[in-house]
């Protein structure tokens, strides 16, 4: 009796067991979407809002809700860069007064330069620099108010309202959005703040249409590319290091070598915003292998796992979403950049390069159809990799089987020798 209480307690903790492998075992497998170099692909990212144009054409090329209305953070501040050089008044080396109402903040963590006092005068040009590479709310302000017309620089009338200056401003802003075609956008500050009534907002498509406008200004273009700017020491900060300025759109950073870019030979822009309504905003922009400018304006960018680099998590659904963008297009593939390729020595020529062509047929894969894992661009796990897991988890599943089937024949046999 004891003996047939044994086998069926063996029987079933074997039973058991097989059951608690198989269950592992067919539980499912999550599938890391990656591009063939090891990228996020296109897939796999995910942002509430975002629209890709030609920036010379205005063709859209790749949209998700580009019309719906957002907050858009700082990526405001590349209108008030526009309307700033487009002023007839514009002139880099004038010299801009900062007043105590542009220092005033409720959020005590805003962006902004340290050591700005009232009455401290910066150059328009170091005003820009602050303003699109290091996003000081407290410099849009300085700016928008010393071009307004009614304070600071340009003031004819004398009125020194540098509220009411602001207001002018703004409004032009709002006029010069319309001339535009960015038809579905309204701004109430310079800087990029939300506001409770959500009345300042803009959208992905019309975002887009206003960075490729500003983009046509050499200047803008000149400053968003910076990864680093240095405001000069002067009479009210001697030190040389009290206005250093960090870029922090991270394809600017990075650079499209480093982020190994299939497409890209350079990225070129633009600015990046954060605020509560708005999340994680980032308008990137590139110039392709074959000379096309295009534009991203990417809102409600949910970041990557990234902790380390908080600025390349955001960064990289917007490289994704270019990269699906350029294939789209059928941009030629560009070769592979070597990081640690000797320099041509001086005097010496670089040696040319030859551009990998892409096809146009269906069922071109970019370059990487030998790699029967991956299509470029894309990120897409093709069929051939689903039915290879697909047997290998058979394999695992029936080598299971035969090792349960041959521990239940050893564990009967030695019931049968102790029964004899």
């Amino acid at each position: 009796m004891n003996g047939k209480k044994n086998r069926a307690l063996y029987l079933w903790s074997v039973v058991l067991l097989a059951l608690l492998v198989l269950t592992q075992g067919m539980a499912p497998v999550a599938i890391h979407a990656v591009d063939h170099l090891g990228w996020p692909a296109f897939d796999e990212v995910s942002v509430e809002a975002y629209c890709v144009i030609d920036a010379e054409t205005g063709q859209e090329i790749l949209s998700k809700n580009p019309d719906k209305k957002r907050a858009n953070a700082s990526t405001t501040k590349i209108m008030t860069a526009l309307v700033l050089v487009e002023d007839e008044n514009f002139d880099p080396d004038k010299l801009l007064t900062v007043s105590e109402g542009a220092l005033v903040f409720s959020d005590p963590s805003s962006v902004r330069l340290k050591g700005l006092k009232a009455g401290d005068q910066l150059r328009t040009a170091d005003c820009l620099a602050a303003l699109l590479v290091a996003s000081a709310n407290d410099i849009a302000r300085v700016i928008a108010q010393n071009y307004g017309g009614a304070y600071g620089a340009v003031d004819p009338e004398r009125e020194s309202d540098p509220v009411r200056s602001q207001a002018l401003f703004v409004e032009r802003m709002n006029r010069r959005a319309a001339e535009i075609g960015a038809n579905s956008t309204n701004f109430t500050n310079p800087a990029g703040f939300d506001e409770g009534d959500g009345s300042h907002f803009t959208t992905a498509r019309d975002l887009a249409l206003i960075a490729a406008e500003a983009m046509k200004h050499p200047l803008i273009a000149q400053v968003c590319s910076l990864h680093y700017y240095r405001l000069p020491a002067n009479f009210e900060h001697p030190e040389a290091w009290w206005g250093t300025l960090s870029n922090t759109n991270a394809l600017i950073i990075y650079g499209a070598d480093f982020l190994q870019s299939q497409y890209f030979k350079q990225y070129t822009g633009v600015k990046t915003g954060t605020t509560p309504q708005a999340g994680k905003c980032l308008v990137g922009s590139g110039l392709t292998v074959d000379d096309r400018h295009l534009i991203c304006a990417a809102m409600g960018i949910t970041s990557l796992d990234l902790p380390e680099t908080p600025l390349l998590a955001r960064a990289l659904p917007v490289r994704a979403i270019l990269e699906e963008a350029a294939r789209l297009e059928n941009v030629p593939l560009r070769e592979d950049v070597d990081l640690l390729a000797p320099l041509p020595s001086e005097g010496q020529e670089p040696e040319e390069t030859t551009t990998m062509t892409q096809e146009t047929e269906a069922g071109n894969m970019g370059g990487v159809e030998e790699d029967p894992f991956f299509t470029a661009g894309g990120g897409q796990v093709k069929p051939v990799i689903l039915i290879l897991a697909a047997l290998g988890a058979l394999a695992v599943i029936g080598a299971i089987v035969v090792a349960i089937t041959a521990l239940l024949l050893w564990i009967t046999r030695l019931n049968a020798k102790r029964k004899g």
